[in-house]
C-alpha cells in the first residue's frame, strides 16, 4: 500500500491502562519516519500523572491530542472507546495507525480497521509476551523494549569476560615464550661445555656428512681398524702431504 506523506493522517491509539509511558514514547519515535504528515495521538488524557514527563510530552510540537469520550464504566471502558475513536478517524479518512497496548482485547479494534472498504494500515507497539493473535492482528509489530538491545546488551557484557579471556590467553603464550628461550640458552651452555670438555681432553668432535661416513666404515672394516685410529691415521696422513 502507498501513502502519499505529505497529506496522510496517522493515528497513535494508546492504551493508557496498560502501556508505560516508555512505550508511547518509543511508538512515536517509529512514526517519525512517515513525516510529513498530522499526527493524532489518541487515549484518556485525563488519566495521565501529573509528571513533567508527561506536561513535556503534551506541548510537544507536531502532535495533536484527541480525548476519547468513555461512554460506559468498567474495566473494558478504555477499550470501548477506543474502538469508537477508530471507527470514527476512519471515517474520517485516516488509513494509518499505530496501536500501543499490551492487552489482547484490542484484536478488535485492529480487525475492525482491517475490514473497512479501504483497507488500513496497521502498525502495532507491544512487549514480547504479546499473544500471537494480536501479532497477526497488525500489518507490522513491534516489540518493546526491542529485542536487538537486549542482544547488544548481553553481548557488551559478555565482551569483558571475552577479553579476560584474550588477554590469559596472551600472558599463556608470554610465559611459554620465555620458558622456551630459557630452555634453548640452558641447551647452548650445556652444548658449549661439552665442547670444552672435550677439548680439554684433547678430543675433537666432528659432524661428517653420511656419505663420507659410510665411506669411513668401509674402509675401517677393509683395514680391520677402528674408527679412531682411521681418521688419526687420514688426519695424520693429510697434515704430512
Amino acid at each position: 500500500m502507498t501513502f502519499d506523506s505529505s497529506t496522510e493522517t496517522v493515528a497513535v491509539l494508546y492504551d493508557i491502562e496498560n502501556a508505560p509511558f516508555e512505550m508511547l514514547d518509543f511508538t512515536l519515535g517509529k512514526a517519525r519516519k512517515f513525516f510529513p504528515c498530522r499526527m493524532i495521538v489518541v487515549s484518556d488524557w485525563e488519566k495521565h500523572p501529573e509528571q513533567k514527563r508527561w506536561n513535556r510530552l503534551m506541548s510537544r510540537k507536531g502532535l495533536t491530542f484527541r480525548q476519547i469520550d468513555r461512554k460506559v464504566d468498567g474495566k473494558n471502558s478504555l477499550d470501548y472507546a477506543l474502538f469508537d475513536m477508530a471507527k470514527i478517524l476512519r471515517d474520517e479518512g485516516v488509513r494509518r495507525f499505530l496501536i500501543v497496548t499490551t492487552d489482547s482485547d484490542f484484536v478488535a479494534i485492529a480487525q475492525m480497521l482491517r475490514e473497512s472498504d479501504t483497507p488500513c494500515h496497521i502498525i502495532g507497539v507491544g512487549t514480547e509476551q504479546a499473544s500471537q493473535s494480536l501479532r497477526d492482528a497488525y500489518d507490522e509489530f513491534y516489540c518493546y523494549p526491542p529485542v536487538k538491545k537486549k542482544k547488544a546488551k548481553a553481548q557488551e557484557q559478555d565482551a569483558p569476560e571475552e577479553k579476560d579471556k584474550q588477554k590469559a590467553g596472551g600472558k599463556a603464550d608470554k610465559k611459554q615464550q620465555k620458558k622456551q628461550a630459557k630452555k634453548n640458552q640452558e641447551d647452548a651452555a650445556k652444548e658449549s661445555d661439552k665442547q670444552l670438555s672435550l677439548a680439554g681432553k684433547n678430543i675433537l668432535q666432528v659432524r661428517l656428512p653420511k656419505s663420507l661416513f659410510d665411506k669411513l666404515q668401509k674402509k675401517k672394516r677393509h683395514e680391520d681398524v677402528d674408527m679412531e685410529q682411521l681418521v688419526t691415521y687420514l688426519l695424520m696422513r693429510g697434515l704430512n702431504d
